[in-house]
């Protein structure tokens, strides 16, 4: 039996512009199979982009990648840490597990952040089971099931202090390290090396951070980040619009086989529309092994032009629609796009959503402006920002079965009605009146 796990809960605490927030999911034992789509909506400078920035440093723990600079502007202004809290749901061939991690993240060394503290904890799917720590830091502090480092023999204790020293020195996650590996046996049992396993290989596999960066980098045109998901691959690769591009043979090949899977549905929702490789020729790479270099086409009407001709909204689809294959066909995958709707027809985008909401079987988190959308998806997958910078995050009430969430919305916020503000009132006369004050400073009539 192949491992599922799902996330239901996130709490975010200090980060960013959100000094207090918590959002979930419709994810449960009973629903692994279905997709769980959920959107964002709010103000801009309300808290969407938090969201994004909290998955996007699980990743980063979970892959053991160096935090961000400070200079990143993460934490919480005049705070000395921020905090996350992720609650998932495992179900393995072990049985059915609540996962919790917690993790505080501070200022470090050398302009960056550093991981403070951390948790990894679980408890059966079992009436009137506790949760039990598998790891705990907490500065020096550090135990492995409630064992803690002084009473630990000193082979292991050796292997955990470099665990700890490499965390340190580098920035990174001290639980997810690989020098912890070689102790499971030791400490460990069954059930809690699994959990591990599912978190680091199952679940970090199949999980897709889509940030503002990569969706900066297509609106300028300049670099399309063609994200991933095959069965034996995962990841991005970066392809400058602008020029061709040299690839190993391996990585070559996988680029073929991704532009295989995206054309298939990609002529589905652009009519007549596919992407091409162009095989140029074989250079050798600065590492003095052969490359392949080519470029991207698009072909419509049996017109090739050159990738970058095309809409930056047709070209988000085609660097994304690899990850929302996986969201419809793996229960596994976990994919998080900041900015979901920026350059895409809404309609088509309306479509899209709900094909992989009705259909799908994966998780798939977004930010977006368009309110489309919300005729589209249940009230229960839609989350809203506040006024509130303590309580960032809530669900609409008042809205039925058969209720318009996007009209339900635009009277909250004209109207309020809801148990925070979620929209800070703009007054027109002001906004033509300050039109017309900023026109005289600049010597406009």
């Amino acid at each position: 039996m192949s491992s599922t796990i799902r996330v239901t809960n996130v709490e975010v605490k200090n980060l960013k512009n959100v000094k207090k927030g918590n959002f979930g999911t419709n994810s449960t034992f009973d629903n692994l199979e279905i997709a769980d789509v959920i959107g964002f909506y709010g103000q801009n400078g309300s808290g969407k982009t938090a969201i994004v920035e909290s998955f996007n440093l699980l990743k980063i723990l979970l892959e053991t990648w160096e935090l961000p600079k400070l200079s990143k502007h993460l934490i919480y202004y005049n705070e000395e840490y921020l905090e996350l809290s992720f609650d998932l749901i495992i179900k393995n061939n072990l049985g059915e597990f609540f996962v919790k991690y917690d993790v505080s993240i501070g200022k470090g060394k050398e302009k960056l952040l550093q991981v403070i503290k951390e948790k990894v904890s679980y408890r059966e799917n079992i009436s009137k089971k506790r949760f039990k720590d598998i790891f705990y830091k907490d500065n020096e502090e550090i135990a492995i099931r409630n064992q803690k480092l002084k009473a630990m023999n000193e082979d292991i204790r050796v292997s955990v202090m470099v665990a700890k020293r490499m965390a340190n020195d580098n920035c990174t996650s001290f639980v997810f390290r690989d020098e912890l590996r070689e102790i499971y046996d030791h400490f460990l049992n069954e059930i809690e090396t699994e959990i591990m396993s599912n978190l680091l290989g199952d679940f970090n596999r199949d999980f897709h951070v889509i940030d503002q960066t990569q969706s900066g980098l297509q609106m300028a045109n300049i670099v399309m980040p063609f994200n991933i998901h095959l069965e034996n691959v995962r990841g991005k690769i970066p392809y400058e619009l602008g020029d061709t591009m040299v690839l190993p043979p391996q990585l070559f090949e996988t680029i073929e086989k991704v532009i295989e899977q995206t054309n298939v549905v990609l002529k589905t929702i652009i009519p007549g529309l596919q992407i091409k490789i162009r095989k140029i020729h074989q250079e050798k790479m600065d590492d003095g092994l052969d490359g392949i270099r080519f470029e991207f086409l698009s072909n419509k009407e049996n017109i090739e032009l050159p990738l970058r001709s095309e809409s930056s909204g047709v070209i988000k689809i085609i660097s994304i629609l690899s990850t929302l294959i996986a969201v419809y066909n793996n229960p596994n995958a976990c994919v998080v796009i900041d900015e979901l709707d920026a350059g895409i027809f809404e309609y088509l985008l309306g479509e899209l959503l709900e094909v992989i909401s009705e259909n799908g079987k994966g998780q798939l988190f977004f930010t977006s402006h368009n309110l489309r959308i919300l005729e589209v998806l249940p009230i229960r997958n839609l989350w809203f920002t506040t006024l509130n910078e303590e309580d960032r995050y809530l669900q609409l009430k008042g809205v039925k079965k058969l209720n318009n969430a996007r009209d339900i919305y635009l009277r909250a916020v004209q109207l309020g009605g809801q148990d925070e503000p979620i929209y800070g009132e703009t007054d027109l006369y002001d906004i033509k009146k300050s039109f017309r004050k900023a026109g005289k400073i600049n010597g406009e009539n």
